[in-house]
């Protein structure tokens, strides 16, 4: 049986792993290990609820695991995320998200007013630097 994406990436992470099924299904809440065979080899689909668990357990990216899921189970869905939220991230994306929600989590009142800021100065720099493409 070919494998699907979803598939293929669990059985990737899986097979690069010092644990067992039996180990993953425990740290991911669940009670058959069989499962865990059956979403590796793409006979039942991996649950969306149980990417996050599975992305930290295998040490793996959970965005690029979830779109995955998301692009193969539900494409329609997968459009609109890409074309209305712009989806998926790209890594610098990710990174001033990680460091705002840290900023937030930190008790820092107010990151985003000097951040934006510094944003936009470095924007302007970055525009006024580019060759004028007009010619």
């Amino acid at each position: 049986m070919t494998a699907s994406p979803t598939a293929k990436i669990l059985a990737e992470a899986i097979d690069a792993s010092d644990l067992t099924q039996r180990e993953i299904a425990d740290r991911i809440g669940m009670k058959n290990a069989n499962v865990i065979s059956m979403m590796k080899q793409g006979i039942t689909r991996v649950p969306l609820s149980r990417i996050p668990a599975l992305a930290e357990t295998l040490d793996i990216n959970a965005q690029t695991f979830l779109m995955t899921a998301i692009e193969e189970y539900h494409p329609g869905t997968h459009e609109v995320l890409v074309d209305v939220l712009g989806l998926p991230l790209n890594d610098t994306e990710v990174r001033l998200l990680d460091l705002l929600r840290t900023t937030e989590a930190s008790g820092i009142v107010d990151a985003i007013g000097p951040l934006w800021k510094y944003l936009e100065t470095l924007l302007e720099l970055v525009v006024d630097s580019c060759p004028d493409k007009s010619n």
